[in-house]
């Protein structure tokens, strides 16, 4: 008897590893979590560097085709999410579908809701005072108007809203490099407080750093 109930104990812990599993994604790569795989180093990391609160509404400026917004959906429960670029042709509804289709692989149903926004690059477009979490994934060295898109993220968050910026070495030539303490001097014309800095070279980025900011009114 002792032998069958240790039996079907360890069938139900597989059972629950292998849901698990299912729900979150077999493994933390590019194709299941975007360009989020070269920042973070695991779905733990990730959550523990957002702090996601329920009811968080969340937009990502330089969403590309909304791969990160994906992985986001399959971690969190609940949450409003916006996907915002410039180009139409990465960001719109038949990629976005796409993403989402690959999400419910791993879970299902998706609870949190997305919303495309199109952008210019002077503007977001977001709307403003709405959101508790704005993030650029590898975006900040992509703007080409610094001063304006600062300003219009600055707009776009609530009183206390939280701007994250992960950025690592570019090797396109066309495009300027920041340093972790040139983008905080940036962002302090901007009336942003630094919050938290850390990060480390992952899969063979150099250069990389994971800032949060907090928006001084």
């Amino acid at each position: 008897m002792k032998r069958q109930a240790l039996i079907f104990l360890l069938l139900g812990l597989f059972s629950l590893t292998s849901s698990t599993t299912k729900k979150t994604g077999s493994t933390f790569s590019y194709k299941v979590y975007g360009n989020f795989a070269n920042f973070f180093e695991s779905e733990n990391d990730l959550l523990g560097f957002f702090e996601f609160k329920k009811g968080d509404i969340v937009a990502e400026i330089g969403a590309n085709k909304g791969q990160n917004i994906g992985g986001l959906l399959l971690l969190t429960d609940s949450l409003t999410f916006y996907a915002q670029d410039i180009n139409t042709h990465t960001l719109n509804q038949k990629n976005v579908d796409k993403v989402i289709r690959q999400c419910e692989k791993y879970k299902k149903p998706l609870t949190g809701k997305l919303n495309l926004c199109i952008g210019t690059e002077k503007s977001s477009n977001l709307p403003d005072a709405t959101f508790d979490k704005l993030f650029l994934s590898a975006t900040f060295h992509e703007f080409t108007f610094m001063d304006e898109m600062i300003a219009d993220i600055s707009r776009k968050l609530k009183k206390n809203g939280k701007l994250y910026i992960l950025e690592s070495t570019c090797l396109n030539k066309a495009h300027k490099n920041y340093t972790a303490d040139e983008t905080t001097a940036i962002m302090k014309k901007h009336n942003f407080r630094l919050v938290k800095k850390d990060g480390k070279d992952l899969n063979g980025a150099t250069g990389l750093y994971r800032m949060v900011y907090a928006k001084d009114n």
